[in-house]
């Protein structure tokens, strides 16, 4: 049993009253021997212990009374699954990740998810606090809010096409509850418990013992048919008048492999190209020629019950073939690596004063450049010239040296990071790459040698972007002159390393995007036009589609921003692994029935204070009526007959006497 006003219990203490005033009534009497009365005190005893008796009975009934209107003041409870809860801290992880839209019966799960969190709430009082984490938005502020005002937090919950991590989400919530400053705590986990949504971070889950209630529903997941990726052009830029093919990759999770799936791109709201593919594959789909400047679109497959994974979204910019200056010798692998590029017009050979991209032999043209231009360095097979090449790197504040020294031994070439495949590109020969000392300039290693010596290398100087071959582009030095792999490279060395603003803009949904120094403004999918913030980063990316940058009235940049790959995966966590995380403080509920039951683990059951009071007036009446028919009145009759019963033995003791 418990009190929701125990300090009314301290009343109880009026149970004195009666019992005070039943040893008060109690009184001493003279004892006077006269031997002619004996008859009478013998019925006096008799009748004294029945009104001992009955003044006990009232006592008892007196007490019990005072007692039980104590105990209703007291809002007297006993404990069990009713109605009635102690105030409690409820932290609810509601997710509204992308996999939350994915429909089930005419009905999205984020509407049963939400139907659960409504029930909840309305089982909770005034004075419970309640705390809504919204796992598809980990940027939103969690602030405690009444059951009424967290009813509307849930209610104007979306799906977001953003990843969830319930781990994190799961961590931040016992944390808060552990925090909250009610004796009862308890965390509400309400998602579809998507495996890719875990990540592993059991370790940082904070040891408490609040209670974590999950819900995990019974049905799998239906299979679902999504797009992984969407490469334009191969990774580059598309050139202006030239075709550009955009390859789409297909997912497979859950889908048969003989399925046909038909993919579509839309170019300016017109489909421009189709083909079919099936599930593991990337179907090729060409496109072009398009005129210079922004180029966005997407490219999507039919819609099925998880709709929103089936459409990627990608924004480039079609530019014109860029200008490329050749300085310092003319290498024969080199130039006619650049003459094919020429010819399929994918660089424009021009003087070094106009090159938007320089390629400098041993360095010549670095000390040149009247603007910051990129440039792609390539020593030359003389090791004499050497330290004019590292003069000319110092000079151009580019801080690599290379070294004298030339490195022997055919190793293979390891490059994960390029797009290009270099299996069976082999060196033989190499200079030693040494970033120098104090080195403040931030740089990739594109491609390395078993030991983990640098062979290329792409980085920011003052004076532009920079690219570095540790390797002359011969023969004797490495097979990559006279492998397939030369052109490719070159040209995304010279389109996409080296040139700033060529790289594809596209980000995760719930990632933040950054936006130049210049932005005003980021303009949403759905048209929503939002002020950025002085550090420039915009975290709400909760839509899929492409965020225009603004600046003033003018569209300065645009991004792409596609869903997680990982949301499209179904599979669900299985109930090990969530003991695993959370032991013997979880409580699975499997329906909506058994959340009920499950939730607030204080329940106190219903109150009983109603019936203590009816109990009470019950005793009052009794005690009433029993008092009004007490002994006075029938032991003044019983004693006259009794005195007139004993008057004959008197006379005869006396008539002896």
């Amino acid at each position: 049993m418990g009190f929701l006003n125990p300090l009314f219990l301290v009343a109880g203490l009026a149970v004195a009253v009666p019992l005070i005033l039943h040893l008060v009534h109690r009184h001493e009497t003279r004892r006077l021997p006269f031997p002619a009365l004996r008859y009478l005190q013998r019925t006096e005893r008799q009748h004294a212990r029945q009104i001992r008796l009955r003044q006990l009975l009232l006592l008892l009934i007196r007490v019990a009374t005072i007692l039980l209107v104590v105990l209703a003041a007291a809002r007297a409870f006993l404990r069990g699954r009713g109605a009635v809860h102690d105030p409690t801290a409820i932290v609810m992880v509601l997710d509204n990740s992308m996999s939350s839209g994915l429909v089930k019966g005419g009905r999205r799960v984020l509407d049963e998810l939400q139907g659960l969190a409504l029930s909840t709430l309305d089982e909770a009082t005034p004075e419970d606090r309640v705390w809504v984490i919204r796992v598809g938005e980990p940027w939103d502020l969690v602030t405690p809010s009444t059951p009424e005002a967290a009813l509307g937090h849930v209610l104007r919950t979306v799906v977001s096409d953003a990843a969830g991590d319930l781990d994190a989400a799961i961590a931040r919530a016992l944390a808060i509850a552990a925090d909250a400053d009610l004796e009862a705590r308890e965390v509400h986990v309400l998602s579809d418990l998507q495996a890719s949504a875990f990540t592993d971070l059991a370790n940082g889950i904070p040891d408490t013992d609040v209670p974590v209630v999950v819900y995990r529903p019974n049905a799998e997941p239906p299979a679902n048919r999504h797009l992984t990726d969407v490469l334009v052009g191969g990774g580059l830029p598309p050139i202006a008048g030239q075709r550009t093919d955009v390859a789409a990759s297909v997912g497979e999770a859950g889908v048969e492999m003989g399925d046909t799936v038909w993919v579509r791109l839309i170019v300016d709201r017109r489909v421009r190209a189709a083909s079919a593919g099936s599930p593991g594959a990337t179907v090729v789909l060409p496109g072009g020629p398009y005129p210079q400047g922004p180029l966005v679109g997407y490219v999507e497959t039919d819609p099925d019950s998880l709709s929103t994974d089936d459409r990627r979204y990608f924004a480039v910019t079609v530019r014109r073939a860029p200008g490329l200056a050749l300085e310092g010798g003319s290498p024969f692998f080199l130039t006619q690596a650049i003459h094919t590029l020429e010819q399929g017009g994918r660089v424009r050979r021009v003087a070094a004063t106009e090159a938007e991209v320089l390629v400098a032999v041993d360095g010549a043209g670095l000390d040149r450049r009247s603007r910051p231009t990129p440039a792609l360095v390539v020593p030359s097979t003389d090791p004499a010239l050497l330290p004019a090449l590292n003069r000319r790197l110092a000079a151009s504040g580019v801080p690599w040296r290379y070294g004298s020294k030339v490195v022997g031994g055919e190793v293979p070439l390891l490059g994960d990071g390029l797009p290009t495949d270099l299996t069976g590109v082999r060196v033989s020969a190499h200079h030693p790459l040494t970033p120098t000392e104090g080195e403040s300039g931030s740089y990739d290693v594109l491609a390395q040698l078993p030991a983990g010596d640098p062979w290329l290398v792409a980085g920011q100087a003052p004076t532009g972007p920079y690219v570095l071959i540790a390797s002359p582009l011969d023969v004797e030095a490495t097979t990559l002159p006279v492998s397939a792999t030369m052109v490719p490279l070159l040209e995304w060395i010279v389109s996409r390393a080296a040139l700033p603003g060529a790289r594809a803009a596209s980000v995760e949904a719930g990632q933040p995007l950054r936006a130049p120094a210049e932005a005003t403004a980021v303009r949403l999918p759905d048209g929503t036009l939002l002020p950025i913030d002085g550090t420039h980063v915009f975290r709400s990316t909760r839509q899929a589609g492409i965020y225009d940058v603004l600046a003033g009235d003018s569209v300065i940049d645009r991004m792409a921003v596609n869903v997680p790959v990982r949301e499209s995966l179904l599979d669900r966590l299985e109930p090990e692994g969530l003991r695993d995380r959370y032991g013997s403080r979880l409580t699975l509920a499997r329906d909506s029935t058994a959340w009920t039951r499950a939730v607030f683990t204080s329940r106190q059951g219903l109150e009983v204070w109603r019936p203590f009071l009816l109990i009470a007036l019950f005793l009052l009446l009794f005690e009433s009526w029993f008092a009004a028919a007490g002994p006075g009145h029938t032991r003044s009759g019983s004693g006259r007959a009794q005195t007139e019963a004993d008057r004959p033995d008197r006379t005869r003791a006396v008539s002896r006497v």
